[in-house]
């Protein structure tokens, strides 16, 4: 249930003391964060000491108000890029698809960079197609140039000739949004890539940050259960990956890195309560289509996991690696390579312009694309 903050005049107490608290720590922390013993990490720089700080504060504002996102199903700034995708058909909705009879396919938007691909012919057999999938725990973010503008344009950088592909999936945060809504999202995409433009699947390459990581994974597993429908991509990039859900906010609150990484309980607890199926529909936060870490082994094509050593997160991505190997075992071991940023916080490949980690995640994306280039030699 909502709280007081989310509703007026809770809203406006909560901005007032929310500001108030703004303006009299944040000068000191500007002081203090001069002497590197002082900022949340001794290795980073006073930029991302600050930057940090605003997100993390910035979130906790959002998350305790419930702050809605934008959303809309018209071009905006994007214009010739943004795209309408309709539902292919009843085939592609199945089993888990259907847990919620409240929750149906609809059509979602999506955007092209840095062109859009709106016929076959316009592919060119080879280039890449990053179906990329953003993060925001469920509930927040969005594939619009605000969101996933820096994170495209490292990978557009990177990888001569190529696309990205973001859809905008149902929010949490909305009515009708909770899950399978988002992984249904995912399907009606992956369908309009493969199935309405014909883009060959050894072109595209499944990617997701954060949440948007948890639901590439899940698309992964229904591709894998439903090939007869859907033809497997050629590998998957997964960007500080949200790999389980079963954990209590309260336990990952206590860990040394909370007080380093600017995910807060907030924000979770915000995620949980909107995002995971109602109990009718019998699908428990341990099922594998919302908690990776808690179904089988999904290295059915090359994998590249990537997070920095300061996530809160760390225990869950470990833990995740360890589970994807134990099933590549007698295949070729550079299937599975992981990208650790030393001392980063969460999610530098979106955030890097707000966090200051601009370099590493600029790196982290060359790896990245080495790696798919080893996959195809």
């Amino acid at each position: 249930m909502s709280g007081f903050y989310t509703h007026q005049p809770g809203k406006t107490i909560y901005t007032i003391l929310f500001l108030l608290r703004i303006l009299f720590r944040l000068p000191w922390l500007l002081f203090l964060f001069i002497f590197p013993s002082q900022r949340p990490d001794r290795h980073w720089s006073y930029r991302q000491a600050l930057g940090r700080t605003v997100v993390h504060y910035v979130s906790q504002y959002v998350a305790t108000i419930e702050l809605k996102p934008p959303f809309s199903l018209k071009p905006g700034k994007e214009k010739g890029r943004f795209v309408l995708v309709a539902p292919l058909g009843d085939r592609f909705y199945r089993d888990i698809l259907n847990c919620d009879p409240e929750i149906k396919p609809t059509t979602i938007g999506a955007v092209w960079y840095p062109a859009s691909l709106t016929q076959a012919s316009q592919h060119h057999p080879g280039r890449r197609i990053f179906f990329h999938l953003h993060g925001g725990a469920f509930i927040l973010g969005g594939g619009r140039n605000a969101d996933v503008g820096f994170a495209t344009s490292l990978l557009v950088q990177n990888s001569p000739g190529c696309k990205v592909f973001c859809p905008e999936y149902r929010l949490a945060s909305f009515p009708g949004g909770r899950f399978p809504a988002a992984l249904q999202d995912a399907v009606t995409a992956y369908a309009y890539l493969v199935g309405e433009l014909g883009i060959p699947p050894s072109d595209i390459v499944l990617s997701g940050d954060s949440a948007g990581a948890n639901l590439a994974l899940a698309l992964l597993r229904y591709i894998n259960e439903h090939q007869d429908i859907l033809p497997a991509p050629a590998a998957i990039l997964l960007w500080s990956p949200w790999t389980d859900m079963t954990g209590e906010v309260k336990d990952a609150a206590k860990r040394p890195a909370a007080k380093v990484d600017h995910v807060g309980p907030e924000l979770i607890t915000w995620a949980y309560r909107e995002f995971l199926p109602g109990a009718d529909t019998k699908v428990s936060r341990d099922n594998p289509y919302i908690s990776a870490n808690k179904g089988t082994p999904l290295a059915s094509i090359p994998m590249w996991v990537q997070w920095g050593s300061g996530e809160v997160l760390v225990e869950e991505d470990e833990e995740f690696v360890r589970l994807q190997a134990s099933g590549n075992e007698g295949q070729d071991e550079r299937r599975l390579r992981t990208y650790v940023v030393p001392y980063a916080p969460h999610d530098i490949f979106t955030l890097a312009p707000v966090l200051g980690w601009e370099k590493e995640a600029d790196l982290a994306v060359k790896d990245a694309i080495r790696f798919l280039d080893d996959m195809k030699s």
